[in-house]
């Protein structure tokens, strides 16, 4: 049996190593993520701006509203689907362009995806 590796198996290294490599990135060695902890701090700042933004039509609870705001938790719209949504607006729903920056349309849309 020869010793030369393989190109198959140099690959197979590489991958393995890339995603060892990719999953500890950022943590302190023997810790685990905390994916609860890791969700709240993403999902904190869409929510200050649902409330402020979007509630007073879709309620808090993402149910149907004033004005004929949709039930969002009845939504098939995924997060690109509602980005355009929020950014655009349509019918009686305003778009945000103005007043949100993309970053907050994005933070908002996923806190309202949070709520199903």
């Amino acid at each position: 049996m020869s010793s030369l590796r393989t190109p198959r198996s140099f690959l197979l290294t590489g991958l393995l190593g890339a995603a060892l490599l990719a999953g500890c990135q950022g943590q302190e060695p023997g810790r685990q993520p905390n994916a609860t902890v890791a969700a709240g701090q993403v999902l904190a700042p869409g929510q200050a701006l649902y409330e402020q933004n979007c509630t007073p039509c879709h309620g808090s609870d993402d149910k149907r509203g004033l004005n004929g705001a949709h039930d969002l938790t009845k939504s098939n719209l995924n997060q690109a689907g509602r980005v355009y949504m929020v950014t655009n607006g349509l019918g009686n729903m305003p778009g945000f362009k103005n007043q949100l920056s993309p970053e907050q349309i994005e933070q908002v849309t996923a806190y309202s995806l949070s709520l199903k």
